[in-house]
């Protein structure tokens, strides 16, 4: 149905219709019973309006694209969740696209969000660096970065203390007593790889002057990923007391090669990693988690973007939002 249809059951102009159903009749001294005959009248004939043709014409479409870099694990399903949310409540639609880890991919979803003209983008990026169809957007589709940035960028991005919150683990192992304590580790070109494996080093070499190589592996941030290192590392040292898992999805891997090591061994690998805390009831072992806030970090995100596009934008682009070290199941201590 259509303006027409309201006009001939109404009688009032299509310029009248118009400005009621843009949610204008005030500013153009619509009267209340003026605006309540069109409203019923547009109800009654189910009218929809153009969204195209509103877009076109406003050059807004209300749409976001959002991108991550695998849908499958639990922590971009929930940050997604998150960011869609808030992007309805402002009343966004979310095109959200997934690249399972394909620097490819990303490449050409950011052509196809561009192409459908979304206001905005918010990318959880694989690449590490700025490629030149980002720099060509810098100056029109604003873009955002969560969760993983690029090592060098004025774009605005927002991730969180991951080489704190790495520290903060590794030393809550030394604490224990753990001295052969290994790092497995996601893709060694990637942001979030850099700066967990930093703050894993820093801890390490204040404790014990230096790293065992012979501990750490790097492979990718995937299930069999997880699973191939710990095997490898279980394989050559035997002798570890404690495995640092880069994120949620090594470590579900990592933890099913640990149980089949404990149960021949006879004794208990202490494990650790980023985003694990909420899985502490379904695995009955002492854990350390460094666990993010997803709800600040896709406030954080939604911010940056609409800032630019509602306004002036935001001074302050570059955000890292606090995490939180949390133990589980560790003797003599409460849960934290």
């Amino acid at each position: 149905m259509s303006i027409k249809d309201i006009k001939n059951i109404t009688g009032f102009s299509s310029s009248t219709i118009s400005r009621v159903l843009s949610g204008k009749a005030k500013e153009f001294r619509i009267s209340e019973k003026t605006s309540r005959m069109i409203l019923e009248a547009a109800e009654s004939v189910n009218y929809r309006p153009n969204i195209l043709a509103r877009s076109l014409r406003l050059r807004k479409t209300n749409s976001i694209g959002l991108i991550v870099s695998d849908i499958q694990n639990p922590y971009f399903g929930e940050l997604a969740s998150r960011i869609e949310s808030l992007l309805r409540e402002h009343g966004y639609s979310t095109f959200l696209c997934n690249t399972n880890e394909v620097p490819e991919n990303e490449e050409f979803y950011l052509k196809i969000l561009v192409d459908r003209q979304v206001d905005g983008i918010i990318i959880a990026p694989i690449h590490t660096r700025e490629w030149e169809q980002v720099e060509s957007l810098r100056n029109g589709t604003p873009v955002v970065l969560v969760d993983r940035i690029f090592y060098e960028t004025k774009l605005p991005w927002v991730t969180s203390e991951n080489t704190k919150g790495a520290e903060e683990i590794t030393r809550e192992l030394i604490k224990l007593g753990c001295r052969r304590i290994a790092f497995l580790g996601g893709k060694t070109e990637t942001y979030i790889n850099s700066v967990r494996y930093e703050g894993y080093a820093n801890a390490m070499i204040k404790a014990f002057g230096g790293l065992d190589e012979s501990l750490v592996l790097f492979k990718g941030y995937s299930v069999e990923a997880g699973e191939e290192m710990m095997e490898k590392l279980l394989g050559r040292r035997s002798d570890v007391e404690a495995v640092f898992c880069v994120n949620n999805l090594v470590f579900f891997g990592a933890v099913r090669v640990a149980h089949q090591f404990e149960a021949r061994h006879g004794r208990t690998l202490m494990l650790a990693g980023f985003d694990i805390g909420k899985y502490r009831n379904l695995c009955t072992r002492p854990l350390i988690s460094a666990d993010q806030n997803l709800g600040e970090l896709a406030g954080a995100a939604v911010r940056l973007l609409l800032s630019p596009i509602t306004g002036p934008g935001s001074e302050d682009n570059h955000l890292i939002i606090p995490l939180s070290v949390n133990t589980f199941g560790l003797p003599g201590r409460a849960d934290l």
